[in-house]
């Protein structure tokens, strides 16, 4: 059976290659084999696999990703104030600030504390934070439960 090359779409005579072009696999012709990087296809993965205490390599790489991928929890007990946009505003203003200059200040962009202010935006726990230390205001505060 012939087989064409699936960049060119010229039937392939000699051999045909696989390749990676921007990360997809493609069975190509050997003019085309030159546009991509040689692809192998993946070692299949064997029921047993090795565990951590009999490889130590796997040890030590299971807990650098442990440690490195720290989440921050949105809790139940914190809400974003409806004021959020009036905060920040009056904040600002108070510093005597403008957007450009509280953004090269916190290294964000102008136009994403314009957004904000106006309320179009509503900012994530991150940037709560990164407010209060530029600005000194609390923008989730705590709910209590009856």
């Amino acid at each position: 059976m012939s087989s064409f090359c699936e960049l060119c779409g010229r039937k392939v005579i000699d051999e045909k290659k696989t390749v990676l072009i921007d990360g997809i696999a493609l069975n190509v012709c050997r003019g085309c084999s030159k546009r991509g990087k040689p692809y192998t296809p993946p070692m299949s993965i064997s029921k047993t696999k090795p565990t951590a205490s009999t490889n130590p390599a796997a040890r030590v790489t299971a807990t650098r990703s442990t440690s490195t991928t720290r989440k921050i929890e949105m809790m139940d007990y914190t809400i974003l104030n409806p004021e959020f946009s009036k905060l920040i505003r009056e904040a600002r203003m108070k510093k005597g600030l403008t957007h450009e200059q509280l953004g090269a200040q916190m290294n964000e962009k102008a136009n994403l504390l314009k957004k904000f202010e106006t309320g179009a935006l509503k900012p994530d726990e991150l940037f709560a934070k990164k407010l209060h230390r530029f600005l000194g205001i609390h923008l989730y505060v705590g709910v209590l439960e009856d």
